[in-house]
C-alpha cells in the first residue's frame, strides 16, 4: 500500500515525522515505513528529518505484511471495495476467524484466498465481527494501518441489524453488562462484565412474533441475543438464549462509517445500496 499526499502551504519547512502525524499515521506504523518501507518525496528517497515545501508530493509505502493462514477457496459476497476496504456479506454458519472447531473453514481463509488472487500481499484484518451463525455485512481492512485508523474510532462505526423475536417489543435501549464465566459459549448480565448497549424498535408484529431492528454502540459477543433474552424477548429459534433449534435470523443489514482514507461517508446497506456522502 502507499499514501500519498501533496504538501501545501501551512506545512512549509516541517518535518516529514511530523507531517505523518498529522496525518494520522502511528508512530508504531511510521516505524515499519522506515524499517521496511520507503519514503519518497518527489519520487526521492528522503529520511523522515527531511523539511517539506510546498507542492512537493510525499509517499509513504508501506511495507508487505505476511499472511501465513491457509488459503481456501470459498466463495465471497463482495458488496463494496476500493484500495483501502472491503466490505462482504458474511452467510449463515460461517466463521470469522479459525478455532479448533473449525481451523480452515472460515471468513479469513477466504480473504486469504481472494488477496492470493487479486496479488494483495497483506494479512487479514477484520473490522467487525460477527459471530458464527450471524449473516451480514462485514467491513474487512485491506491493511493493518487502515485497520487502526478505523479502531480508532469504533463506535462511531453505524452497526444495523434485523431479527425476530418472541413477543411483542416496541422501542427502547438496553444498557446491561455482559459478562462471560469461564471457558464456555454463554455470556450472561452480569455487573462484573463489560458495559453493553443496544438500541432497539420493531417493524413488524405477527403471531406474536416481532421483526426488530437492532443498532449497536457496542460489539459484544453474542450482545444483541444476550440483551434480547434479558428483556424476555428471545431470538425465535436461538438454543443457546431460548427454547429454539438453533436456527435463527440475526442479520447485520448495514453498516455506515467514515471512510480513513477519502473522509467521505459511507453507507452500505443489504442488497448492494450503496451511497457516498
Amino acid at each position: 500500500m502507499k499514501r500519498q499526499w501533496i504538501v501545501e502551504a501551512q506545512h512549509a519547512q516541517i518535518r516529514i515525522d511530523d507531517f505523518a502525524y498529522q496525518h494520522g499515521m502511528s508512530r508504531k506504523t511510521l516505524k515499519d515505513i522506515k524499517l521496511r518501507g520507503d519514503i519518497l518525496v518527489d519520487n526521492v528517497h528522503r529520511t523522515v528529518r527531511y523539511l517539506l515545501q510546498p507542492g512537493e508530493v510525499v509517499t509513504f509505502l508501506y511495507p508487505n505484511e505476511i499472511n501465513q493462514m491457509k488459503a481456501v477457496n470459498i466463495p465471497l459476497q463482495i458488496i463494496y471495495e476500493d484500495d483501502y476496504l472491503l466490505v462482504v456479506h458474511k452467510p449463515k454458519g460461517l466463521p470469522c476467524i479459525p478455532t479448533k472447531a473449525h481451523p480452515y473453514y472460515t471468513l479469513a481463509n477466504a480473504l486469504t484466498y481472494y488477496y492470493q488472487q487479486i496479488h494483495l500481499p497483506s494479512t487479514v484484518h477484520l473490522v467487525n465481527r460477527l459471530d458464527k451463525e450471524t449473516a451480514g455485512l462485514l467491513i474487512v481492512a485491506k491493511y493493518r494501518d487502515i485497520h487502526d485508523c478505523m479502531m480508532k474510532d469504533f463506535q462511531h462505526i453505524y452497526r444495523q441489524y434485523q431479527a425476530h423475536v418472541h413477543g411483542r417489543v416496541e422501542q427502547g435501549t438496553i444498557r446491561l453488562p455482559i459478562y462471560c464465566e469461564g471457558q464456555g459459549m454463554t455470556r450472561i448480565i452480569d455487573e462484573r462484565g463489560k458495559d453493553s448497549c443496544t438500541h432497539y424498535k420493531c417493524l413488524d408484529y405477527k403471531q406474536d412474533t416481532s421483526l426488530v431492528e437492532f443498532v449497536l454502540e457496542t460489539g459484544r459477543t453474542h450482545q444483541i441475543r444476550v440483551h434480547m433474552k434479558a428483556i424476555g424477548h428471545p431470538l425465535i429459534g436461538d438454543e443457546l438464549y431460548g427454547d429454539g433449534q438453533g436456527i435463527f435470523d440475526l442479520e447485520s443489514v448495514m453498516v455506515a462509517f467514515q471512510h480513513p482514507v477519502t473522509k467521505q461517508i459511507k453507507v452500505i446497506k443489504k442488497g448492494n445500496k450503496n451511497v457516498s456522502l
